[in-house]
């Protein structure tokens, strides 16, 4: 499907209320009744709750905007929040692309239209020598081309290579996030130059906990 890939390595549960009339034998010593269930918080104060943030989940939107460029011109559309059935993340997602996996670890951004416009997303873990990973990377785009380049894209705490074989580009980006650290593969072409929609959604990112 993608060119370079060979080379880049509740049940829902309903409860019914019954109720009824009767009379009991001695009113001053029956006590009340108290539900069983305990309501969830719905954004109220309580002291069970705030004392312990580690219950509290952080709510993402449906949707957000990005801003990107693709082929020099700036755009801005709606991307809609993906999670992966592969990996443990979320990110938003622009319409014109779709998420599915790859492979365990591993999975594929895809541009519908042309599905050899690609990201691969690689969640690596929080003790990630980066050393290791960098030479990797380089050693792997080598069997493109020997002439590695820094890639014009606005990474932030992290770093880039890129090579170029004719009209084919692959763009290896690590995001050194140290909750999230991720390892992102791009397969664009010159004249379809996606790497910036590509970089802008995998700043969206959000690792489950």
């Amino acid at each position: 499907m993608r060119k370079w890939t060979q080379y880049i390595g509740g049940a829902t549960m309903v409860a019914f209320l019954l109720t009824g009339c009767g009379t009991t034998t001695d009113d001053k010593t029956a006590e009340p009744q108290k539900s069983p269930v305990k309501e969830e918080n719905k954004g109220g104060s309580s002291n069970e709750s705030d004392s312990n943030p580690e219950e509290t989940k952080k709510v993402r939107l449906m949707e957000q905007n990005l801003q990107y460029t693709l082929n020099g011109e700036a755009k801005e559309e709606t991307a809609f929040l993906k999670n992966s059935d592969n990996q443990p993340f979320s990110l938003y997602v622009l319409q014109q692309f779709e998420l599915t996996a790859e492979e365990p670890g591993k999975d594929i951004l895809f541009l519908t239209d042309d599905d050899s416009v690609s990201m691969r997303i690689e969640l690596l873990t929080e003790d990630v020598n980066w050393d290791e990973v960098e030479e990797n990377v380089q050693t792997q785009l080598k069997s493109i081309s020997n002439k590695i380049e820094d890639p014009a894209l606005n990474i932030d705490n992290g770093s880039g290579y890129e090579v170029v074989n004719g009209d084919d580009v692959v763009t290896s980006v690590l995001l050194k996030d140290e909750k999230a650290p991720v390892r992102l593969t791009m397969f664009t072409k010159t004249d379809t130059d996606y790497r910036d929609a590509f970089l802008e959604m995998a700043k969206t990112l959000m690792k489950e906990s």
